[in-house]
């Protein structure tokens, strides 16, 4: 290629790659696979190589990672480096040549660094943008699953990746078809308030001490870590006399379908640890280790069209269909395309013939358009309500389709089940299916609609797979969130960045009290010297107090809930449960215990986990155990079934 013509390549392919390091790592919204950033990258390579050229803002010269303008900057004790990648397994087997190697799981998350001051953690950093400077998310990491609070007794830095467990994944993420647990990770651990929850789905598994020189061997410095508390990363060490035929068999039993994260490859390092640091580094990777990452096996099959779905912000997400066909042992036929942008760069037309493939043995994604014949034209209105669709640009550039129609059903059940949501209202069995049927039969279409139900009961059994049993379960579970905290009521309605931390936070802070939460939010105070709340949501909280337009969707709840003030419902109350002594057996309305408890402490009751001589009220629920029953019988404590627990609850009965 002339050089002329290069240079013009080279700087398109830098713009393309630094947009999708900055969707990636900034907004933790990817806008390409990652086979299609890694031929950008590729290719990068190959013409820097061909022209010597390399420009400043060349990718290649740099460690992937963006900072987030509002995390705070902290400079690395020593640089955080990539590896030099390669898919070739003879690659591997050059790289140990006769020396011994630790081959471990290339966790696919974000990468941290926890540092320790006389044996306490005190500081947590992500990697950051050139692997020098890094963001502080001490706010967030602390609320890992499996971050030891203490460790050793001096001063020392410790790198891994916080990542999530497929199975983590499927539990937080309700639609895992598409989506990754890297996003989610990185959203979760970079998020300005903390979701104490979700991060304690997020595990830390480390791969290396950086600040202890006293260990010779790879294998030293990872059983000390595990010693002093923390998860490493899984490996095996293969010894330098080791044949090729044995590194390979080695590297082969690394198998990421049937391993428990998402991982995108292997390390091979050297065991050897003064050999590994005399080797050096470039300004990109250290020379002491190889990341080696599978080739993912593609399949050509035939493309049918799109699925669009919307979601509670008005996002519209792109699925594309085809033929079925089976990879790595399952039947695959359809693939996310993350954005608008995406879905035009392969010029689709129905019959054309594509290639799939599953990113990491995972994930279902198309890598090519073979035709390209270009006639297939994505649908212009939302698939639930029929409004014209708008195109909008993503900090990240990403182009999505968005669904302007407040009104849309699909959006709109997605927003009410995120009301209904454990961490929310907790109204159990309201997902988004049940509530889509709700709206179309005209039952529901705002948040107080639901704690009319109760007067709709003949309209709802004339749903179809809705009976007795049924309907009455989910109006009981309506009736019992009328009883409700601020925290939970303030996550329902769909404030921006307010998680369950920031709103317990709020909660308390206010002691309950939705009078003087309001009251603050309207004088203009600073909710930001909240612990948990930052500047951000401060904002977001008094935008969304002024939008008139979400007041008519969350105030008139206001006058079918009651809100659990504290400083209202201490022993001393009037109330149903104000000063007596209560035990629970069995589940009640499928609420989980810790909701119940904190509900009736807020109402004045002591709770316990025993029957004794001094207990008021045994609440009897669903699948109670005989001994607690058995002991109320015994002792003649007043026993309420899970009806009139209900309607004490709501100031139904007295």
């Amino acid at each position: 290629m002339e050089t002329v013509n290069a240079i013009a390549k080279m700087k398109e392919l830098i713009a393309s790659i630094n947009l999708a390091d900055k969707a990636y790592y900034g907004d933790d919204a990817p806008i390409m696979t990652d086979k299609e950033y890694d031929a950008l990258t590729d290719e990068l390579k190959s013409l820097e190589k061909e022209t010597g050229i390399v420009f400043a803002n060349s990718p290649s010269k740099r460690v992937g990672g963006v900072n987030k303008t509002e995390l705070g900057k902290v400079r690395h004790t020593r640089p955080m480096l990539s590896a030099k990648k390669t898919k070739s397994v003879d690659d591997v087997v050059l790289f140990a040549e006769g020396k011994s190697v630790v081959l471990s799981w290339k966790l696919d998350g974000l990468s941290l660094i926890l540092r320790y001051e006389n044996g306490v953690f005190k500081q947590a950093l992500t990697r950051g943008e050139d692997g020098l400077v890094g963001e502080d998310v001490t706010h967030t990491v602390k609320y890992l699953r499996n971050v030891p609070k203490t460790a050793g007794k001096g001063n020392f830095e410790v790198r891994g990746e916080g990542v999530i467990s497929w199975a983590d994944y499927r539990l937080l993420n309700k639609d895992s078809s598409s989506g990754h647990p890297r996003s989610l990770a990185a959203g979760l651990v970079r998020s300005l308030t903390p979701d104490k929850g979700r991060l304690s789905h997020v595990d830390f598994r480390a791969f290396e001490l950086i600040t202890d020189e006293s260990r010779k061997t790879k294998e030293e410095e990872l059983d000390a870590l595990a010693a002093e508390g923390f998860a490493v990363v899984d490996r095996i060490t293969v010894a330098a006399s080791a044949k090729a035929g044995e590194l390979k068999k080695a590297v082969a039993g690394f198998i990421p379908e049937r391993y428990l994260y998402p991982a995108d490859g292997i390390i091979a390092e050297y065991n050897d640890l003064k050999y590994g640091k005399s080797l050096g580094a470039t300004s990109h990777h250290e020379n002491r280790m190889l990341a080696y990452k599978w080739d993912d096996s593609e399949y050509e099959t035939v493309f049918r069209g799109v699925e669009l779905s919307a979601t509670r912000n008005g996002a519209v997400s792109i699925t594309a269909l085809f033929d079925p066909v089976v990879i790595d042992g399952s039947r695959v036929s359809r693939a996310d395309l993350h954005s608008l942008g995406n879905f035009e760069k392969y010029e689709f037309g129905v019959g054309d013939v594509i290639k799939v493939y599953k990113a990491n043995m995972i994930i279902p994604q198309i890598s090519e358009n073979l035709t390209r014949s270009g006639n297939y034209k994505i649908p212009d209105r939302c698939p639930c309500c029929g409004a014209p669709l708008e195109v909008r640009t993503s900090s990240g550039g990403a182009r999505n389709l968005y669904c302007p129609n407040p009104e849309c059903i699909a959006r709109n059940a997605q927003k009410l089940a995120r009301f209904c949501d454990r961490d929310a209202m907790n109204i159990e069995g309201f997902n988004a299916t049940v509530l889509e049927k709700l709206m179309a039969y005209g039952l529901v279409k705002t948040f107080a609609d639901l704690y009319n139900l109760k007067n709709r009961r003949a309209d709802m059994l004339l749903i179809p797979g809705v009976g007795y049993g049924v309907c009455d379960k989910l109006i009981d579970a309506v009736e019992a969130s009328r009883a409700a905290t601020l925290s939970g009521f303030l996550v329902a309605v769909g404030i921006p960045l307010m998680g369950a931390a920031a709103a317990r936070e709020i909660d308390e802070y206010f002691l309950g009290s939705w009078d003087d939460f309001e009251n603050a939010v309207k004088s203009n105070f600073s909710l930001f010297h909240i612990a948990g709340v930052s500047e951000a949501l401060d904002r977001n909280i008094k935008s969304w107090y002024k939008d008139e337009n979400e007041a008519k969707l969350w105030r008139p709840v206001l006058k079918e809930i009651r809100l659990m003030s504290r400083l209202k419902t201490s022993a001393t109350a009037a109330g149903p449960f104000s000063g007596a002594n209560i035990v629970i057996t069995g589940t009640v309305n499928n609420m989980p215990r810790k909701t119940l408890t904190e509900i009736l402490t807020l109402m004045g009751a002591n709770v316990s986990d025993s029957v004794s001589g001094k207990t008021d009220y045994l609440i009897v629920g669903e699948t109670p155990g005989s001994k607690k029953l058995a002991d109320a019988l015994k002792l003649g404590t007043k026993i309420i079934t899970r009806e009139q627990f209900l309607k004490m609850l709501t100031g139904a009965e007295e």
